[in-house]
């Protein structure tokens, strides 16, 4: 499975590491790529292959593609079967948005309220980007 990774915090990082490292649980294996917006971040993972802003310590497996900056995410998502939005909820709408026409499942794994209207992610998703197939995935409240 081709799986994208829209946010490489702490969370997003954390499961696409482990995405990355399926076939070591006997799991197939999958071709993950994580996309930040910030292409400095990726840039610097990509050296160091550690996110050490996020997570530090952990290294980055080296089948785990990594993409950074707006003009990217086309790129990234051409492809994939799977798509997870791993980016704070104040990001969600905007993501959400850009995504509005892609047909492949979208999962995301913010929780919380948008500030500026009290809406959580599904209700913002049914406002911007009616048609997508969705999901939730929650998880620990720290990625550590």
């Amino acid at each position: 499975m081709k799986i994208v990774i829209l946010g490489a915090g702490a969370w997003g990082s954390a499961l696409a590491i482990n995405a990355a490292r399926s076939a070591d649980a006997g799991m197939p294996q999958h071709q993950v790529t994580l996309w930040a917006r910030d292409s400095a971040l990726i840039a610097s993972m990509q050296a160091e292959r550690a996110n050490p802003r996020y997570l530090p310590g952990v290294a980055l497996p080296e089948n785990l593609l990594l993409q950074g900056g707006e003009a990217a995410l086309a790129q990234a998502l051409h492809g994939q079967d799977l798509i997870i939005l791993a980016t704070p909820v104040s990001a969600a709408r905007s993501m959400l948005h850009q995504l509005r026409h892609v047909g492949v499942p979208v999962a995301w794994l913010s929780k919380g309220f948008e500030a500026s209207s009290g809406l959580m992610v599904h209700e913002i998703r049914a406002q911007v980007a009616q048609n997508l197939k969705v999901g939730i995935l929650s998880g620990p409240s720290f990625a550590l």
